[in-house]
């Protein structure tokens, strides 16, 4: 996957004024998950965690109304991203992430984000994001399971938000009841909040709130279930991650999200100016 960087020199003037504008004169790096190094154009190789060591290659396939990343390991396929260009050119959609079930938890929808995140941001004049995460529960549904755990861990960490009214939605007089949902092979545990409004039932999962991974302890599950209003602090604060609701990068996150996506000070500046937040 070739990353083309582009510099101010290579811009037309306009363009160059507005980066001169923006006055980033300091970039700190940021991860949002494994550390790795790029072997060529489409390979890395991963340098943390469990998979350290292992090679992976991505290709992505830019089209006017679609994107697409696929990961793959020697011959084998084992992840994807499907993303939807809507507006084209401007707004970018994720709506789609998968890891092979044998290689969750370990970074790769991260990596893989990022990647294809980068990719749009170069290709396009001005950039918004939403991560789709919706899917449809009855209020009365048994068996709810704790879903998008990778994506909403990695929509937490890019700093992105609900484009649902938390403060609304979560308001207790909103709030019909509040279920544990116990931790299973895979998924952590997680909260079924019943609510009056749309849409209807919230599936969630907690953050702990210095890793942002995660949390696998029942506990404070059971103990946000009893206090509404602190669990509505925790879901205001980001350390909730509701699991079947759309995210999307805000205003006020823009230049954040810009600084993380970057992978040097010329690069924070064009992303800087190309992200736009809602």
């Amino acid at each position: 996957m070739a990353i083309d960087r582009v510099t101010e020199n290579s811009l037309g003037p306009a363009f160059a004024r507005r980066l001169d504008e923006s006055k980033v004169t300091i970039w700190k790096p940021r991860r949002i998950g494994p550390r790795f190094q790029w072997l060529d154009h489409d390979t890395i190789k991963l340098v943390d965690g469990k998979l350290a060591g292992r090679e992976f290659c991505l290709k992505t396939d830019i089209l006017r109304n679609t994107a697409e990343l696929a990961l793959t390991e020697g011959e084998e396929r084992v992840g994807e991203v499907s993303i939807e260009r809507d507006p084209p050119g401007k707004g970018v959609v994720l709506w789609d992430i998968a890891v092979r079930e044998r290689l969750r938890g370990n970074g790769l929808a991260a990596i893989m984000t990022w990647c294809v995140f980068r990719e749009l941001v170069q290709v396009q004049e001005t950039a918004t994001f939403r991560i789709r995460m919706v899917r449809s529960l009855k209020a009365g549904e048994k068996g709810a399971e704790v879903q998008n755990v990778g994506i909403g861990v990695v929509a937490a960490r890019l700093g992105f938000e609900p484009e649902m009214d938390l403060r609304r939605v979560l308001d207790q007089r909103n709030i019909t009841g509040v279920d544990v949902i116990p931790k299973q092979s895979g998924p952590p545990p997680g909260l079924r909040i019943m609510v009056k409004s749309a849409p209807l039932v919230l599936i969630a999962f907690l953050l702990n709130p210095d890793t942002k991974k995660p949390l696998g302890e029942e506990a404070m599950y059971i103990e946000l279930r009893k206090d509404r209003e602190l669990m509505r602090e925790w879901a205001l604060s980001g350390r909730l991650v509701i699991s079947n609701g759309n995210y999307c990068l805000r205003r006020a996150k823009a230049e954040r999200f810009a600084d993380i996506l970057a992978a040097d000070l010329p690069e924070a500046r064009l992303f800087r100016v190309r992200v736009r937040g809602l």
